[in-house]
């Protein structure tokens, strides 16, 4: 089994947060008024010259709602946060610039809008879950925040010795231009930075799984936009700038709540196509136009021009066919490739020689080839019952099912959620799953009767918690009880008898009896289950955080999900795994910062430890530490653990339990 973590429902926010939960109408009214204060100024008195107003205008008109959205529908998410400060200083410095008729605004209009650009190489290098790649690009990060600080300072303080003329085109001397200068340097040094984000993007590209690298791919179409907005301003096209400016935003939105969210990929495809084909477009045209004018055509001839609409018209065509296939590939995968498909399940199942692989084997397939969210594989024992064998990706609704049969017999069904949720397959996909479902069907009936044991060894594990459980509320509630009790009235009784009788002595052996048998009980109530998790899984992990909170790393707990109803053996699996981690992070990966993050849905609870420390790259052995023990407890529950690492990147621990078989 294979499925990504679950994303975590964020705690409720705090101020920011109750502003932003309010009813949508009511924060309009209050952008509304805001805009409408902002816009009074230049009736007030006239502004000063500034940079890039109109730019500024559309930064914060592009940001701040879709900070908004993206607030809204994931409270603190970081990369949300830093778009909401974007938008927030843009505003700010439009407003600004539109008072800036009185001195205080236009001192705050020479250099408030710097911030604002200094924020957005930032939000790239941690886009799109608000983390960078790695610690080693700490300093990269470091480096932009140093140069956007003095970028800004300097500015400022140029600002307050030329308050209304800093921008106005008038030469600036004495100590307003050495403070410029300053400026300008920060700001080369911020570009120079640029160069290390976008090798960034590239290196988490690299690294991502298909859900990330679909999620940066939703800011390729701000990049081509923004190399066209460039080639466009060159030749003094007006307002290039705006469709980059606004389509940043958009791409960062549209990649913080899943690329698949409320048909987003549909849109995603087209507006891709869209995007590649103008870039295109422009390259061809202003190339060819370019190379015309410079070697056949005569000066102010329109040769170029007709030459190069020629040329744009003529490959305009197979250029949409080429943009349409890899875009379509890209968020699709080989749907429209069946034979390649089965082709390919087939060779890979060749190599399998363990017929419990290949059912995890063809979920993961189904998902990796097809582009969907999630695939499962259902078995049907010989009794009728059936179970889960395999799935992989995220869940995301309800799936369809396409039967299994093989000889003649339905011996379980393939799960493979659609795309958007309540969308259909096509036809042609219909068919293709038919067929995989045919596949599979002969891999299934092979291993039934495993399947069959496996599955009755996971109830075993579980029904075994639920009566740890209660024996030790039983225990506690019952037995422990009563004799705390009974020891009471001894001592009471002890106090009521004659001093130099043999009944004082008796009660106190009776009463040493009874702390012994106390001790001998609450020793057999903390075996039967860890006592921690009395108060519920969530006060747990609290208790963890705190007791190795204190041995070094700094440890973060997110809990994004309801963790009161989780099975016995759930609750157990998940406690002990997260203390064999943090006891690694402890002892061996030497961290400064540990995170653990906990989530949950209808079927499964995801529990991710993540560190920054040196890995597992120089352990000896790597299972020698402890998670052996993680992989054990998460497959008892027929679960699944993953731990991954690279050198200097820390490590990660991701474990996914079933909550029901």
């Amino acid at each position: 089994m294979a499925a990504t973590p679950v994303l975590p429902t964020a705690p409720a926010a705090g101020g920011t947060g109750r502003v932003l939960a309010l009813p949508v109408p009511v924060l309009l009214l209050g952008a509304a008024a805001l805009a409408a204060v902002a816009a009074a100024g230049p009736l007030v008195a006239a502004p000063v010259p500034s940079a890039g107003p109109a730019m500024t205008v559309a930064l914060a008109a592009s940001f701040l709602p879709l900070a908004v959205l993206v607030l809204r529908r994931v409270p603190r998410h970081p990369i949300g946060r830093l778009m909401l400060l974007v938008g927030g200083l843009a505003g700010l410095a439009a407003a600004a610039v539109a008072w800036s008729g009185f001195l205080p605004a236009a001192w705050l209009s020479q250099w408030l809008w710097l911030p604002a650009w200094a924020l957005i190489p930032v939000v790239l290098l941690l886009v799109p879950d608000g983390r960078l790649p790695s610690r080693r690009w700490r300093p990269l990060l470091a480096g932009l925040v140093a140069a956007g600080t003095v970028l800004v300072l300097a500015a400022a303080a140029a600002a307050a010795v030329e308050p209304r003329s800093l921008f106005s085109g008038e030469e600036i001397a004495g100590p307003a231009r050495s403070l410029l200068l300053v400026a300008r340097g920060a700001a080369l040094v911020t570009g120079a930075a640029v160069l290390g984000v976008l090798a960034s993007l590239g290196v988490r590209w690299r690294r991502a799984d298909r859900d990330e690298r679909g999620q940066l791919a939703c800011l390729a179409p701000a990049g081509v936009l923004l190399l066209a907005g460039v080639g466009l301003d060159a030749a003094q096209v007006p307002f290039a700038w705006v469709p980059a400016v606004v389509a940043f935003p958009l791409g960062l939105t549209v990649a913080v709540l899943r690329y698949r969210f409320h048909d987003l990929d549909l849109h995603i495809h087209r507006g891709t196509v869209w995007a590649v084909l103008t870039g295109f477009v422009v390259a061809v045209y202003v190339g060819v136009a370019t190379l015309v004018g410079a070697t056949v055509a005569e000066p102010g001839s329109p040769t170029g021009s007709v030459v190069a609409a020629a040329t744009v018209a003529a490959l305009l065509q197979p250029a949409h066919w080429v943009a349409q296939r890899g875009v379509r590939r890209l968020l699709y995968g080989r749907r429209d490739e069946p034979y390649a498909v089965l082709t390919e399940l087939g060779r890979s199942l060749e190599g399998v020689r363990d017929p419990l692989a290949a059912l995890p084997r063809i979920a993961e397939s189904v998902v990796t080839t097809l582009r969907v969210p999630y695939a499962a594989v259902r078995v049907v024992d010989d009794d009728g019952s059936s179970g889960t064998a395999a799935e992989h990706g995220r869940w995301a609704g309800e799936p369809a099912a396409f039967p299994m049969v093989a000889h003649g017999a339905v011996v379980g069904e393939l799960l493979v959620a659609p795309r958007t949720a309540g969308a259909r397959f096509t036809a042609a996909e219909a068919r293709l799953l038919r067929d995989l479902a045919g596949q599979a069907a002969q891999a299934a009936h092979a291993c039934r009767s495993a399947l069959a044991l496996q599955r009755a060894r996971d109830r075993l594990v579980l029904a075994r918690e639920e009566e740890r459980r209660r024996l030790r509320r039983d225990l506690h509630d019952g037995v422990a009880s009563a004799l705390v009790g009974t020891r009471l009235l001894a001592e009471a009784a002890r106090r009521t008898v004659a001093v130099d009788g043999p009944a004082p002595g008796l009660l106190d052996a009776l009463a040493a009896d009874l702390d012994g048998c106390t001790a001998e009980v609450r020793e057999l109530i903390d075996g039967l289950r860890p006592a921690a998790l009395d108060a519920g899984l969530g006060p747990a992990l609290d208790g963890l955080v705190a007791r190795f909170g204190g041995e070094g790393p700094e440890i973060a707990l997110d809990v994004g999900a309801d963790l009161d109803d989780l099975p016995a053996a759930v609750e157990v699996a998940a406690y002990r795994i997260v203390a064999e981690a943090l006891t690694n992070v402890v002892k061996h990966a030497g961290a400064a910062h540990a995170r653990i993050v906990v989530g949950r849905d209808d079927r499964h609870l995801a529990v991710t430890v993540t560190d920054d420390g040196r890995g597992l790259g120089g352990s000896p052995s790597p299972d020698g530490v402890g998670l052996t023990s993680v992989h054990d407890r998460a497959g008892e529950l027929g679960g699944r653990a993953e731990v991954t690492s690279s050198e200097g990147g820390g490590t990660t621990v991701a474990v996914l339990l079933p909550l029901r078989s």
